[in-house]
């Protein structure tokens, strides 16, 4: 099993097929391939050796897909940067990974040379423009003789993908050729992928969710639509203009998605499936989505980057607001081929159905560790179970049912909150656009329920109708103490994630927490 094998088959079937369209250019299935020879044959001019690692900063664009099939034509390995990262983070990681060569976007030379002085080891930097031939990267593609597959596989380190590092350093997740190629071959079986999908690439690519679907839809051999990234209106417009047929989109994006006030004005009839993932849905967005875009079948996937990253499923027979099958639509499904989940107590032992405790996992997807960090490893995955951190249970028919992140459950006055289930009432609001839940100090009970939550433009909220709403809904415990009414959008991270650490931090700031 070798990364390659994909992209290979994928030309020799379809050689005069369209494989990518990005910055206004189509890209054959040949053209293709000839452009990752090339950029695999300009590597090894400039002295890549087997399982060098080749970092990448850039936006979404065709170079991304050319880097995640031309380093390990080479023998190398992918490191993805990402691009929201300050300085100090991007510094860390290329140490850390002792990165020898660097592909970037031209936007970020300013960023890089302001940093070069801090690293190790610099490394050697080709940069590309996007529709730019004379591009240093152009010129290297145009000038090197293709070479033959190195033909790494299997075990072989495929690439580091660093987690956002939100508690602390980024950690390099392992992911192995054998690990990315399970994911992508159970992401056919799950989307049922075909050669006639029209898949459009909006999530970040430098994140895993996003990333690993590079490997996917090539190895599938579907039209890759990339935009560089998420904006509701080009999203709308392009659905159409390509007859897109399947998205993944994390949850802030679906909210925004929805709410956009053209969403009708655009034909959206090509499109079948959205997926979704990489944090918790709010059953009132989900819902919302499913009014208004009739047509769609919704479906997600449950898992982390140590994960490659999918760990279960749920289709999109389970995402309906009546019938039978309504009750599946707060879980994250049921495992995926080769994947075995269970729920275990403080002890390690796996717990009954209908109890609470933490989600791991064991299979082919399981990471082959952190990079450079033996103890986290160690603690992470034990026995070939990976500890995911989040808290859930599974029902007796086997499906699975995410209550938080370990870390972001609430522990006031001895009585756990799921931060999820609180944001999940508060965004029954229709005057909500987002919200994020999280414990402040409190004198007697260690933690208090905090909200912060930011209206719909133009709607009035105020944080007295917020308690209103939950004390009717949630047990007294449960609801929030103090809400914040915020004028801004909140802080998100490079993939969409909320990310509570920042909005969290300055109320422990001064306690050491």
């Amino acid at each position: 099993m070798y990364l390659t094998q994909g992209l290979r088959r994928s030309a020799a079937r379809n050689p005069n097929r369209t494989a990518l369209i990005a910055h206004g250019r189509n890209y054959s299935w040949c053209e293709f391939q000839d452009r990752v020879v090339r950029l695999a044959g300009a590597l090894k001019n400039i002295g890549l050796g087997s399982g060098d690692r080749v970092a990448i900063l850039a936006h979404n664009g065709a170079e991304y897909f050319e880097f995640s099939y031309g380093v390990p034509w080479a023998g190398g390995v992918i490191v993805p940067l990402n691009n929201k990262l300050p300085a100090t983070d991007l510094v860390y990681i290329l140490n850390h990974s002792g990165t020898r060569y660097l592909l970037a976007d031209r936007a970020f030379e300013p960023l890089i040379e302001g940093f070069t002085r801090q690293l190790e080891s610099v490394p050697q930097v080709l940069y590309f423009a996007p529709g730019d031939p004379e591009s240093p990267y152009e010129r290297a593609l145009a000038a090197a003789q293709p070479i033959a597959d190195q033909l790494r596989g299997y075990e072989d380190l495929a690439g580091i993908f660093y987690t956002s590092g939100t508690t602390g350093r980024p950690k390099g997740v392992m992911l192995s050729h054998r690990n990315l190629l399970w994911n992508a071959m159970s992401g056919i079986i799950n989307y049922q992928l075909d050669e006639s999908t029209v898949y459009l690439h909006v999530t970040p690519l430098f994140h895993a969710a996003g990333g690993s679907r590079v490997f996917t839809m090539v190895t599938a051999g579907v039209t890759n639509v990339i935009l560089p990234r998420f904006d509701a209106t080009e999203v709308l417009a392009a659905i159409p203009r390509h007859q897109v047929t399947s998205m993944l989109l994390v949850p802030t994006m679906i909210n925004r998605l929805v709410r956009e006030p053209e969403l009708a004005d655009h034909d959206l009839g090509s499109l079948r499936t959205i997926a979704y993932g990489a944090s918790p849905m709010p059953q009132s967005v989900l819902a919302e989505a499913l009014r208004k875009l009739p047509g769609v079948g919704f479906c997600q996937a449950y898992g982390m980057t140590e994960l490659s990253p999918a760990a279960t499923f749920l289709e999109a027979r389970y995402h309906v607001l009546d019938g039978p099958d309504a009750g599946r639509l707060r879980s994250c499904g049921r495992p995926v081929w080769g994947a075995d989940v269970r729920i275990e107590g403080e002890d390690g032992q796996p717990l009954p159905d209908g109890e609470v405790g933490e989600i791991v996992v064991r299979g082919p997807m399981v990471m082959q560790g952190y990079w450079r960090d033996p103890e986290a490893t160690a603690r992470a995955v034990r026995d070939g179970w990976m500890h995911t951190g989040d808290a859930g249970y599974r029902d007796a028919e086997g499906f699975f049912y995410i209550v938080d992140r370990i870390k972001d459950i609430i522990i006031t006055g001895g009585v756990n909150v799921a931060s999820v289930a609180v944001e999940d009432c508060i965004h029954e609001l229709d005057t909500v656009a987002e919200c994020a839940v999280f414990g402040i100090p409190h004198p007697d009970w260690v933690e208090a329920v905090h909200a912060v939550v930011v209206p719909k433009p133009g709607r009035a909220l105020t944080a007295d109708a917020v308690l209103a709403h939950c004390r009717a809904r949630l047990a007294g415990y449960q609801c929030p103490r103090s809400v914040e009414i915020r004028s801004q959008p909140l802080p998100l991270s490079g993939t969409g994630k909320i990310m509570k650490a920042e909005l969290r931090n300055p109320h422990w700031r001064d306690r050491g927490a």
